[in-house]
């Protein structure tokens, strides 16, 4: 599926620390760069038309539309277990500083990082240790130092000799043939209008169905059921303005198209396992 992240002019750079279960989004691609860092966790990784394990410690950079899906291994699906699948995910626009990348000798290695990461670059571990610092420090900045410091980051990474790429030489595949002309417009209207009251009958008419059928559609496609995907949508935003901005718990509510504050508390607990209160403590400085 074609995944609509929420990065524009305003919002260039989406990072985050997560802490799940275990992996749920399905085989998807997004026009944004993506770097996905496994602090704890194992599984597999599909990137391109590559397939191979992860373990704690692996670190990808994904190019524009490179197709990926990450599958925690079975284990996993036991919550008497109690594993956690934790680390960092960091997303930025295609056009990111694109004019002083593409024009300064001195950037001149972070497009080239860049353009290849269009098979996807894997960095292994434990000779990325470096580069994992400087990851795990990302979601904690804000502002132009979020700028400054990926710009770092990928300095970093387009330094480090021991990089490999995912895809085969011959990966050379249209995203636009992994997903349904239906499906874009679902996905592209939910992401303008989720943190509203939107309503099932309203997307579904959008796609030209009825709301049994998209139901049974959107979860066959995605995963997810609708209520779960746009609430991951406005659990995510959440995130950025509790760390981001000086929002206090109901506007932050209010903002990301939640009701009443208790059920705000109650969902995002579940998502993050912290509430918004607790969540503000533990990443804002």
């Amino acid at each position: 599926m074609n995944e609509q992240l929420s990065i524009n002019e305003q919002i260039p750079i989406i990072a985050r620390y997560y802490d799940y279960e275990r992996f749920t989004y399905p085989w998807h691609f997004h026009r944004e760069y993506e770097i996905i860092y496994v602090r704890e966790g194992s599984g597999e990784r599909f990137v391109a038309d590559n397939a191979e394990f992860f373990y704690p410690g692996d670190l990808i950079l994904l190019g524009s539309n490179v197709p990926h899906y990450m599958r925690s291994a079975r284990e996993y699906y036991d919550e008497a277990n109690g594993l956690r699948t934790t680390g960092v995910i960091i997303q930025f626009e295609h056009d990111y500083m694109a004019h002083t990348i593409g024009k300064y000798t001195d950037l001149r290695h972070i497009k080239l990082l860049l353009d290849r990461s269009n098979r996807g670059i894997h960095f292994p571990y434990p000779a990325n240790k470096e580069i994992l610092k400087r990851v795990e420090d990302i979601p904690l900045y804000k502002g132009i130092e979020r700028i400054v410091h990926l710009l770092l980051l990928l300095d970093r990474m387009a330094c480090f000799e021991e990089a490999c790429l995912l895809g085969s030489p011959q990966f050379n595949v249209d995203p636009t043939l992994f997903v349904s002309d239906r499906l874009n417009k679902a996905l592209s209207y939910i992401s303008h209008h989720y943190t509203e009251a939107v309503t099932l009958d309203e997307i579904a008419a959008v796609v030209s169905m009825n709301a049994s059928a998209f139901c049974r559609y959107f979860k066959e496609k995605s995963g997810k059921s609708l209520i779960e995907y746009i609430q991951d949508l406005r659990i995510g935003y959440a995130c950025k303005l509790l760390v981001g901005s000086p929002r206090d718990i109901s506007q932050v509510c209010n903002e990301c198209g939640f009701n009443t504050v208790s059920f705000f508390n109650r969902v995002f607990k579940e998502k993050t396992k912290l509430t918004p209160t607790e969540y503000r403590k533990k990443f804002v400085k």
